[in-house]
């Protein structure tokens, strides 16, 4: 008995010999509130709506004099968008999946990884049928209607579910091993997860910050201390996800805030409640700056503001740790994310963006610290990078 009050005695105090050498920050982040339990989740799939793609601006490194704003050619009837910037991928209400602009290492997925540019989409053969379509940088990921994952493209190391075989590209389609019952994805550039029906978030690859939750090693993992999502995105160094009962729930590197806990700093792969925000139903993520759409229709965003990508007229690079809501928009429907630029579409389909001018030009030259609304043909349906899915 002695002895075992003599070991209590002994680990406790290593603790607080551990906390002492902590950081203020460290230590706000270890002591700020776990992820809640809440209620089970079961989340589906989003309703699919098809229309059209759009694109305001050419790929990176397309071919001059490649046209700017038009209609992707032969893209109707499209469910699904992924725009790494570089290649753009879709997939149709049929499940075909399609692809056209610059290969890299293999992005376009046709069995080459020649660097070559393709003007017009074409099919990738060898996935089927396909519901959505995600991408981590120039790597991409179709989620089949059975729930498996198939990844091609510039990472192996990302297709392969953090399995260390190389950094070089997969030309065609293959199945990511051990990834199922996926329901939908929010992958990162260096790292992936998905969300699973039962409301579990998978996670793999690169984990310097901890993305992968309180684990070692870049493998698949199911990530510990977060149940009943309903919606999981990266946002850079952290991750985000969504709860059924609409409270937010972040981990990873605090540095720029997105953990919500304040002083700034540290880093947990334990899942730590965002403050603020409550009734979430979405959040997306870009670089290093979190988003959150909640059931009354407004934009939350945290975390990095460089460019503007907090939408709150401020363009310095800033942080905050704090959510604040993104004025001057109405009643929105769905957000999306790329790099320093947020999105939102409005319940009568009108698309807005604010942050880089790397996304948003032409449509705002030298990028854009409040919303702006972007110009379309027709309600948008969804927007990934500078492609756009326009009702038809």
């Amino acid at each position: 008995m002695a002895a075992m009050s003599w070991l209590r005695v002994l680990v406790a105090g290593a603790a607080v010999l551990a906390l002492a050498g902590c950081s203020k920050a460290d230590r706000a982040v270890l002591g700020a509130p776990g992820c809640p339990e809440g209620p089970a989740a079961r989340p589906a799939p989003a309703p699919a709506r098809a229309g059209t793609v759009w694109t305001w601006a050419p790929h990176f490194q397309a071919p001059e004099g490649t046209p700017a704003r038009r209609a992707v050619p032969g893209w109707s009837d499209v469910v699904s968008v992924a725009d790494s910037g570089y290649t753009t991928v879709a997939v149709r209400a049929d499940g075909t999946v399609w692809s056209y602009g610059v290969n890299v290492e293999g992005s376009l997925g046709h069995g080459t990884r020649e660097r070559v540019y393709e003007a017009t989409p074409r099919q990738v053969t060898g996935i089927g049928p396909a519901r959505a379509v995600y991408n981590s940088g120039s790597t991409f990921y179709a989620v089949l209607r059975d729930g498996r994952v198939l990844g091609w493209g510039a990472d192996r190391f990302l297709v392969e579910a953090g399995r260390r075989r190389g950094h070089d590209g997969v030309s065609v389609p293959q199945s990511v091993p051990g990834v199922k019952g996926v329901v939908a994805m929010g992958p990162g550039l260096l790292n992936s997860f998905a969300l699973r029906g039962d409301g579990r978030v998978l996670g793999w690859g690169v984990n310097l910050t901890d993305v992968l939750g309180d684990t070692d090693g870049t493998r698949l993992t199911a990530v510990r201390g977060v149940s009943g999502a309903v919606g999981v995105a990266s946002a850079g160094e952290a991750v985000v996800a969504v709860k059924a009962d609409g409270r937010v729930c972040a981990w990873g590197n605090n540095a720029h805030g997105l953990l919500g806990v304040e002083p700034r700093g540290g880093q947990s792969g334990r899942p730590v409640r965002v403050p603020v925000v409550r009734g979430a139903v979405q959040v997306a993520g870009g670089e290093n700056v979190a988003y959150a759409l909640d059931r009354d229709g407004a934009v939350w965003a945290w975390g990095r503001g460089a460019s503007g990508s907090l939408g709150d007229g401020d363009t310095s690079d800033h942080v905050s740790a704090r959510p604040v809501r993104v004025a001057g928009l109405p009643r929105i429907s769905r957000i999306a994310a790329y790099q320093f630029t947020g999105y939102a579409i409005d319940t009568e389909g009108g698309l807005w963006g604010w942050g880089s001018g790397l996304a948003l030009a032409p449509n705002a030259p030298g990028g854009t610290a409040v919303p702006v609304r972007v110009p379309l043909p027709g309600p948008a349906v969804d927007v990934s990078g500078r492609h756009v899915i326009v009702a038809e």
